[in-house]
């Protein structure tokens, strides 16, 4: 199977990798497309990171590049609920999309990989785009992998984010260089 992995961060995907290349039937390249990380700064430590991963990993990923800040802010507000269904859905669909296109077998995220996202969104949204697109969605729960890739992740020195990635959960966050936003205006 040649299954294409939405990426966010090189901390969630190694792990993973670790495990698929295992399987000799699956062919796994990496799709990394994040449009919600804030600040831009954070946006250019993460993919750095992931082309650090790559690079050592010999492992394709491919590159999308779309920094929406303004729809974020604008768009979404301050639900979380809208926020993370809202994120989920552009960065599968955008998966889907790129996988259907580039006669991929299937796809999947490493966000499967967290113990912070809900599964059980990310898994029926992920069937539900993949029926959309005609194509499957290859669902796995990696979290036993999380610590593992933590550690793995130290080990390279690895750019580990302190907060999923938009600028509401980087404001409801304790890292330590959180910015002061005015969410009113």
């Amino acid at each position: 199977m040649k299954l294409l992995m939405h990426i966010c961060c090189a901390p969630c995907t190694v792990a993973i990798v670790d495990n698929l290349r295992n399987d000799s039937d699956i062919l796994i390249e990496g799709f990394f497309y994040n449009p919600n990380i804030h600040p831009l700064e954070e946006y250019k430590k993460r993919k750095l990171s992931v082309l650090q991963f790559s690079d050592e990993y010999n492992f394709k990923v491919n590159y999308h590049d779309d920094y929406k800040l303004e729809y974020w802010r604008i768009s979404l507000g301050k639900d979380k609920d809208l926020r993370c269904n809202t994120c989920y859905s552009i960065r599968l669909n955008a998966a889907a999309k790129f996988a259907k296109n580039n006669s991929f077998d299937a796809f999947t995220t490493s966000l499967l990989i967290s113990p912070y996202q809900n599964h059980e969104l990310i898994r029926n949204m992920g069937q539900a785009i993949a029926d959309k697109y005609g194509i499957e969605f290859y669902y796995e729960d990696f979290r036993e992998l999380y610590r593992r890739g933590r550690e793995i992740s130290r080990g390279k020195h690895y750019y580990m984010q302190k907060y999923c990635g938009c600028f509401y959960s980087y404001s409801e966050s304790d890292h330590p260089k959180k910015p002061d936003y005015d969410f009113e205006s």
